[in-house]
């Protein structure tokens, strides 16, 4: 054995060493040992899992709190995360396809509930119109998060059937508030404004649920850039459909949002209000994942024209 062989032998051993001791240090770190272990991909998925299971489990999320999903990529440690996993959850669709491709054919998946849960919702096309894709933000719709709600129930009644009666308990609590969302959210439909424009094409589900057009600064993925044409693009339809409202998500770059406010106020002399839009991907200041439905409904009727 030569040594540059030498070298790659002993570096196999100590990445497999430092696995094992992370494993390991993650496992004591838990101190949940009698609690069901959930990994969802990203935090509404996990808010769904801790608002469901309770005290019965321990729950962590893949993807850090307010981080752009379409770039994020996986760690080892979140491969041992899910391999230590009793329940995984997933969004399906494009934007946590790396659970699937990435994560999955690394684990041993023996004894582990897997649940993508969006099965049972219809995907449509994302992005603006003629904008090809698969749209994945199907949890911003109370609509579709009450499929997904329903979908994180069932997997924590099969990986823990002794705890299904208090998981009841909890999940028709936190389906009657998505219940009560969805019905209020109804009241878009007797908008007098066509649709909104957002910085980020994330409202898909929600304006084909509700009944109204979204017009994007950038397209799926929040971490695009959008071309002097496409800005252009928006003030014109803006002037012409008389929308005077702009939805931002404050975790991200306001500067599109304020080039078009600053170009239609100069074109129209009409005041353009910047509203915040959030994409419910972590806590934000003091507003959990179902306030933020909440204030993003109230936002929406302000700049559709929705009596409040």
């Amino acid at each position: 054995m030569n040594r540059k062989q030498l070298v790659l032998v002993i570096g196999s051993f100590v990445v497999v060493f430092i696995l094992i001791f992370a494993s390991s240090f993650f496992r004591d770190q838990d101190g949940d040992d009698d609690k069901t272990k959930v990994v969802a991909t990203f935090y509404p998925l996990a808010y769904m899992a801790q608002s469901i299971g309770g005290e019965r489990v321990s729950v962590t999320s893949m993807v850090p709190y307010n981080t752009e999903l379409h770039s994020w990529q996986p760690a080892p440690q979140d491969i041992i995360r899910a391999d230590d996993a009793d329940v995984i959850l997933y969004n399906g669709g494009p934007a946590d396809r790396w659970l699937v491709d990435d994560v999955l054919p690394a684990i041993n998946d023996a004894g582990k509930v897997i649940a993508n849960t969006t099965v049972g919702i219809s995907y449509i096309a994302g992005g603006d119109e003629g904008e090809g894709g698969t749209d994945p933000h199907t949890w911003l719709s109370p609509k579709r998060a009450m499929v997904q709600a329903r979908n994180v129930f069932d997997a924590l009644c099969e990986a823990d059937p002794e705890g299904e009666e208090y998981f009841t308990e909890r999940f028709t609590t936190l389906n009657n508030t998505l219940a009560a969302l969805d019905e209020q959210y109804r009241s878009l439909d007797n908008s007098t404004v066509s649709g909104v424009i957002v910085s980020h094409s994330a409202l898909g589900y929600v304006a084909y649920d509700y009944n109204f057009a979204q017009y994007g600064v950038i397209g799926l993925s929040a971490d695009e850039e959008p071309s002097a044409a496409a800005i252009a693009g928006l003030v014109e339809i803006m002037e012409n459909e008389s929308i005077f409202t702009v939805y931002v998500d404050p975790v991200y770059n306001q500067n599109y949002a304020n080039i078009l406010k600053q170009e239609l106020e100069s074109r129209t002399d009409h005041d353009v209000a910047v509203l915040e839009m959030f994409l419910t991907l972590g806590p934000y200041e003091e507003l959990d994942y179902l306030e933020q439905l909440s204030q993003n409904l109230a936002n929406l009727r302000t700049g559709l024209g929705v009596a409040q």
